[in-house]
């Protein structure tokens, strides 16, 4: 799923270059974009999605890390070249910027390494020590989980906040593009503004700043609490609620496994192992 919304990102150019494309020339007697019945936005939907499943099956992670930033940089540096080009209210100084915005994002995509991009995560095998009489304790691996056939990637709980995201983006999208009538189509936008730079960016740091994912997440659940009591939806209350439980499933985890770690054993203190006794035997 991480290297689903990395290909999304990395195709982001290709689809408003090929919007761009359709929208400037277009076939003959097909209007404008602006008016041009629904299905044809749906179409360009449907394949930059498509493009980013094809580019997430055939790239590797740090492929699509350098993708994503070289797009970038190329889009923003297109669009300071063509406000110096059109002269939009300052455009010197917004091209200046966009520009050394667009370079940084290239040096970092030149320089980023193997080192930089989060690998896949391996849980460390636990071993059990048995102790046999007279010789060292040899370590046991562990039984193999059982996964349900067909959900052996995608039903793990690491991708459940990526899963969590995107139905936030889905819900949101149907509320204010195809319900379209009030109070659904203001609070639709604003649940689209907020599952894209809130709940994605939580989704995304969640190994690299767990304590700013929790707050990321937290502050989702109050601002779509917002939301359901604004709009009156019963589907912002649940989604509320569902941040709020992305919040405090970190803390939950450390509970259980310090439960775990103490019903094992671990944390028992163990008696202190008796002085040796330095007095020199009594004579017989």
């Amino acid at each position: 799923m991480q290297r689903f919304f990395l290909a999304l990102h990395a195709t982001t150019p290709a689809a408003l270059t090929m919007a761009v494309f359709v929208h400037l020339w277009g076939p003959a007697g097909l209007p404008s974009l602006a008016q041009r019945p629904v299905w044809a936005v749906w179409v360009l939907v449907g394949a930059w999605l498509l493009m980013s499943v094809a580019a997430a099956w055939a790239l590797r992670a740090l492929a699509l890390w350098r993708v994503a930033l070289c797009g970038a940089g190329a889009m923003l540096a297109v669009a300071g070249t063509v406000g110096l080009v059109l002269g939009s209210a300052q455009a010197l100084g917004m091209g200046a910027s966009l520009v050394a915005v667009g370079l940084a994002c290239a040096g970092v995509a030149a320089f980023i390494g193997p080192q930089r991009v989060q690998a896949h995560r391996r849980k460390p095998a636990r071993h059990t020590a048995v102790a046999t009489s007279g010789t060292a304790a040899h370590p046991i691996a562990p039984r193999p989980r059982w996964h349900p056939r067909g959900w052996p990637r995608c039903g793990v709980p690491a991708h459940l906040p990526f899963w969590l995201s995107g139905l936030l983006a889905l819900e949101s999208f149907r509320l204010a593009h195809i319900v379209a009538t009030e109070p659904a189509r203001s609070s639709g936008m604003l649940g689209l503004l907020l599952a894209f730079f809130v709940a994605l960016p939580a989704a995304t740091l969640r190994h690299w700043a767990p304590r700013a994912t929790a707050l990321l997440w937290a502050l989702a659940a109050l601002a779509y609490g917002g939301l359901a009591a604004k709009a009156g939806l019963a589907q912002w209350a649940v989604v509320s609620v569902l941040c709020a439980l992305a919040a405090g499933a970190p803390l939950l985890l450390r509970v259980r496994r310090a439960l775990r770690w103490r019903r094992a054993g671990h944390g028992a203190r163990h008696a202190p192992a008796p002085a040796p006794d330095h007095r020199p035997p009594e004579a017989a």
